[in-house]
């Protein structure tokens, strides 16, 4: 999964919009965008609630509401937004699928332990048996 950290950067940084500007109260569009970008990405790439996201930019629950609501109308009708909505997308995908793998190879781990822990109690158990 995808944390609230990698959401961020990853908006900032395609949006070429810095993470103070991003918690910022300004309204510039080029902010407004981005952490419309954010608050969609964010529902849609994380566990977290709407509080928890919108605190995450020091805003209000109600503010990531909206912008879940806006920010797809924006996306019908504008080329460059859709594009930059692209960007973000494979670059999450990419960590998402990144953070997939690792925790594959902890369960090939964890399921390894667990079958030499049982290999151990099966031979401490016949060596119980036999004396």
């Amino acid at each position: 999964m995808v944390t609230l950290k990698e959401v961020l950067e990853t908006v900032s940084y395609v949006c070429k919009v810095s993470l103070t500007q991003m918690r910022s109260k300004k309204r510039y569009r080029l902010f407004s965008e981005a952490r419309g970008l954010y608050f969609l990405f964010a529902r849609d790439y994380t566990d977290c609630g709407v509080q928890e996201i919108a605190k995450y930019i020091n805003r209000h629950h109600a503010t990531c509401i909206h912008y879940s609501k806006i920010t797809p109308q924006l996306l019908k009708y504008d080329k460059k937004y859709r594009i930059t909505y692209g960007d973000i997308e494979g670059r999450l995908n990419k960590i998402k699928n990144l953070d997939d793998e690792a925790n594959d190879d902890k369960l090939k781990q964890i399921d390894f332990q667990i079958a030499e822990l049982l290999k151990e109690k099966n031979r401490i158990v016949s060596t119980k048996k036999d004396t």
